[in-house]
């Protein structure tokens, strides 16, 4: 019977794991929320490449699983076998009903319920019948939707994609799920992975092949599918590239060619692609040009995710001049409502470089902060993003002269945890420049008091020669700044940093630092130390030189 299921599904094994990418994070929120939860591309390679082969009675558990089933289909009364079912009380009383030539998919899971249900009690034993030939007709009749004998394929048509859809949502066993995802829709794929991140169902290997079946569709998803599909992906940290373009690339179409008359699935997307942190210039710009001209339809939150995504992947539009001059008039405090919703459109502002002073002025006084401590909207997302605003009142806007937040007030001393992929990163490169640099030399782990931290700083002096931190003053040095990034800090789609890591390099830049990146794409936590000092060295000499 193992040999047949495989028949079945002969074509799952031709399916290609994609390789998956890897939340709305706006100002250091990956870094306050438990950055653990999620995962990254090796992480799930590693899941996939260890998952055991399907054993002998994967079937079997399988049509276990699925026991409550209804097939709405089958209107037809038969009295007698009902009669007979009810009246068994031994296996071979049961199974004797897969005897005949018309045995219905609701008869066969009428027996396999009861046979559970035996089975769970200890009534009997699954090996009593899971080899029994007429258990595995019973199975053979479900897994193929219903087709259980030739009486049955000359009366009725194959089983219906609404059959194949429900299998797929009530398996339980994420290999044999998988192998079902074909026979089924494409709408009915973007169900399945709608229902997954209900029910919070983060399989690997059901995702691939979801992803797989869904890029590879010739058929295009509507505007509303896109969106599930992109709220269902981002709620279960899932990342796929091809995956990310076809849907992408629906919407654009979408988008220039559906009449659309609301504005709450634009939204949908744009908070999706934020939390994705997926940058897409043709569909951000395709994006921005329709609310622009649709702009007295949409809905003011629905602006506001629009500027809020694009300050979190940094990403100024085609139509920016004309999308700044009609859109940010709109952003108000009284269209926010609610004080935590200004704060982050006056936060997104700042990081496109568009915030005014009297937007600054009015989250900057204390009345805002304690107001927004009465409102019990004062977390760690909110501090770090006050100080982020302050950082910019302090050092990018020019002639500022409204209120500031204290040099000594509270929140500046606010900390917030590494996750361990970041942490992984961050001492690799410390390791790296002891090598380099006397540890009384530099100072690890400092918190700006403008909303990040500081990986690593240092000081040099034009040759590159590693100087005391509280060098004389008649001394020349250079302020060095180390940051390390790892996959949370880049952007998916574009290999560039978030927007709230470009602004803090901005920050630095302007409060006299030489930067240093270091992301992860170009230092590995796993190659030899002798490269990664070599990286290291390269990269400070570039930083003293650079004027």
């Amino acid at each position: 019977m193992l040999n047949f299921y495989r028949n079945i599904f002969q074509h799952s094994k031709s399916i290609k794991r994609l390789r998956p990418l890897r939340s709305f994070a706006s100002a250091t929120i990956a870094e306050t929320k438990s950055v653990n939860s999620t995962t990254n591309p090796e992480e799930d390679k590693e899941k996939t490449s260890s998952a055991t082969p399907p054993k002998p009675n994967c079937m079997i558990k399988t049509v276990f699983a699925s026991i409550e089933l209804q097939d709405k289909a089958d209107k037809i009364a038969t009295p007698f076998t009902d009669n007979k079912l009810e009246a068994a009380t031994t296996v071979d009383e049961l199974l004797s009903i897969s005897e005949g030539n018309g045995v219905s998919r609701r008869h066969a899971l009428k027996v396999v319920s009861i046979l559970s249900a035996w089975t769970s009690s200890d009534k009997v034993a699954l090996r009593d019948f899971e080899r029994d030939p007429r258990f595995l007709r019973l199975c053979k009749i479900l897994t193929k939707g219903g087709i259980g004998s030739k009486t049955i394929r000359t009366t009725t048509p194959p089983s219906s994609k609404n059959d194949d859809l429900t299998t797929v949502l009530s398996v339980t066993a994420d290999d044999e799920a998988a192998k079902l995802v074909s026979s089924i829709t494409l709408s009915q794929m973007v169900k399945v992975l709608t229902t997954l991140s209900i029910k919070r169902r983060r399989s690997t290997l059901l995702l691939q092949t979801l992803a797989f079946n869904i890029a590879g569709n010739s058929d295009d998803m509507n505007i509303k599918e896109c969106a599930d599909l992109l709220y269902s992906i981002a709620s279960l940290n899932f990342f796929d590239e091809n995956l990310f373009a076809k849907s992408a690339n629906n919407i654009i179409t979408a988008l220039q060619t559906t009449k659309i008359t609301k504005s709450a699935v634009i939204g949908s997307i744009l908070t999706s692609v934020g939390l994705l942190k997926y940058k897409n210039p043709d569909l951000l710009d395709a994006i921005s040009d329709w609310i622009v001209k649709n702009h007295t339809l949409c809905r003011p939150q629905d602006i506001f995710s629009l500027f809020m995504t694009l300050a979190v992947l940094n990403y100024i539009p085609s139509n920016s001049k004309h999308m700044f001059k009609v859109l940010v008039p709109q952003l108000t405090p009284a269209e926010a409502g609610k004080p935590g919703v200004w704060l982050e459109i006056v936060w997104s502002l700042v990081l496109l470089n568009q915030a005014t002073s009297e937007q600054l002025k009015s989250v900057l006084h204390e009345a805002f902060i304690s107001k927004l401590e009465e409102q019990k909207g004062l977390n760690t997302s909110a501090i770090l993003k006050l100080l982020n605003i302050d950082g910019a009142a302090h050092y990018l806007v020019k002639n500022y002269k409204g209120p500031k937040i204290a040099a000594d007030h509270y929140i500046r001393k606010t900390s917030f945890p590494m996750g361990k992929e970041k942490e992984l990163m961050v001492n690799s490169v410390i390791d790296a420049l002891k090598s380099l640099i006397p540890d009384s030399y530099f100072r690890t782990r400092v918190n700006t008091g403008l909303g990040f931290y500081i990986d690593a700083e240092c000081a040099l002096d034009k040759p590159c020669n590693p100087l005391p931190l509280n060098s004389p003053g008649n001394v020349e040095i250079i302020k060095v700044a180390i940051l390390a990034y790892d996959y949370h800090d880049i952007c998916k789609g574009k290999t560039e940093l978030t927007g709230v890591n470009v602004f803090s390099q901005r920050l630095l830049s302007a409060m006299g630092y030489k930067v240093v990146s270091i992301p992860y794409t170009e230092f590995r936590v796993t190659d030899k130390i002798v490269n990664k000092v070599q990286y290291l060295e390269n990269q400070l000499k570039q930083a003293a030189t650079l004027q």
